[in-house]
């Protein structure tokens, strides 16, 4: 096993380090309140949202087959995969496919054994959509629609553009009620659930987030496994060896008392891109509530050095920065430079000179006044990355809750679809 760690050398801000031991009860008080999951403030309506934390990481090997086996049955008789979702229910599928198999805009080039793959339904531009009908007209389609209820506008819409040209169709939906749900069992659709007790952006380890990774031929149960060594590491390390409540307590504190308002989710390795992204929906998804909470900026280096790096270096001094650093890439190049002006470089690897400039970017940022820590990744497998999901959702679950916020509900979310129901003809 390959642990993930966090590095929190250049935590400091003007010098100062974060004083953990004044938040620390509150920290290992909220984590008893998320395994017990009786409190109010983790519910939603009357069921806590816990399942993330309490079931998803072990879930059973029995559950597991099953889930991979329609996968790989579903692989070996399409040529082309749709995935229909929002949020939670497409960041965090994307975001592990592009991890570990590699970017879609690469590998749906390639002629291999997974299907091309396409993500529909998480916005309603009509030309894209538009254009990923088109590209798979007269092949065979596989589309899974995930939506606990149905009723979400997004995804539904894009469903109902799409059925038509699925020679299969699979849902993941709520187990009992919704439209989906009828729907699926009017149809005779394949369906898996959606856990009750999940909320979408906790939903990566659930059904949900499997699914699709199982259709790109993750090996799934390597990573629950990681999921599941994270989720046992949070529960029996102690404060000053435990990542999420050491990531919780830092992040609160940089808000809370040095008045940071942005969090910079950072990394230059281009594959975990959509991880960063998957970071910004569960922070402030799940923080910004009652005027709180920090919003959280994704940033690829280099090519963002010379953008959004500018204002981090000497923009106004209200953010932090949390880095994704791989220790160990699975695939290089030696650069021949003689004769070119980088000829100083010759005979070293691009992973050597790239991890130079993040780690340079890094110090600058901390010698220019921003805090940062860092999720060192020894490698990028199923297992590590799913440790990084579950570290990452204890810390913000954590950090919502030393905001004095509920970080399962989203009552801003439901407000913007209710208005733009109104205006679209709807109830």
């Amino acid at each position: 096993m390959k642990d993930i760690r966090l590095d929190f050398e250049h935590f400091k801000d003007q010098g100062q380090l974060p004083n953990l031991a004044e938040v620390r009860d509150k920290v290992e008080k909220y984590h008893r309140v998320l395994l017990e999951g009786k409190d109010a403030v983790i519910k939603d309506r009357e069921v806590p949202m816990t399942g993330w934390k309490t079931e998803s990481p072990f879930i059973s090997d029995e559950d597991l087959d099953t889930i991979t086996a329609a996968a790989k049955g579903l692989r070996q008789k399409i040529d082309d995969y749709i995935s229909i979702g929002i949020g939670g229910s497409y960041l965090g599928i994307k975001a592990s496919i592009e991890a570990l198999v590699g970017p879609l805009d690469l590998i749906n080039l390639e002629k291999g054994n997974i299907p091309r793959i396409f993500f529909l339904g998480n916005h309603m531009d009509p030309s894209y959509t538009d254009a990923v009908l088109k590209l798979t007209k007269g092949r065979k389609v596989g589309v899974c629609v995930i939506s606990k209820s149905g009723g979400t506008v997004e995804p539904a819409i894009a469903f109902a553009v799409a059925k038509g040209s699925a020679n299969t169709i699979i849902a993941i939906t709520d187990e009992n009620k919704g439209a989906l749900h009828d729907l699926a069992k009017k149809e005779k659709y394949e369906t898996f659930p959606v856990p009750d007790n999940v909320g979408g952006r906790y939903s990566v380890t659930s059904p949900v987030g499997l699914f699709g990774m199982a259709v790109a031929g993750i090996d799934i149960k390597e990573f629950i496994a990681g999921a599941r060594y994270a989720e046992e590491q949070t529960r029996k390390n102690k404060f000053d060896k435990n990542i999420a409540m050491l990531r919780a307590a830092m992040r609160f504190i940089a808000y809370d008392k040095w008045d940071k308002k942005i969090e910079v989710a950072s990394t230059g390795i281009f594959d975990l891109k959509g991880v960063t992204y998957w970071m910004q929906q569960l922070g402030p998804e799940t923080e910004g509530k009652d005027g709180k909470g920090l919003w959280i900026s994704p940033e690829f280096y280099t090519q963002d050095a010379h953008a959004n790096g500018q204002m981090i270096q000497q923009g106004e001094r209200n953010m932090i920065e949390t880095f994704l650093m791989l220790e160990d890439v699975e695939t290089d190049i030696t650069i021949s430079a003689r004769g070119t002006p980088v000829e100083y470089l010759d005979g070293k690897t691009m992973s050597f000179v790239n991890r130079a400039f993040v780690e340079g970017l890094r110090d600058a940022h901390f010698e220019g006044g921003v805090p940062c820590m860092s999720y060192n990744i020894p490698e990028l497998s199923a297992n590590t990355l799913g440790q990084l999901y579950q570290y990452e959702m204890n810390a913000i679950a954590l950090g919502g809750l030393l905001l004095g916020l509920n970080p399962f509900v989203q009552p801003g979310v439901q407000m913007y679809k209710d208005i733009a129901n109104k205006k679209s003809g709807g109830k």
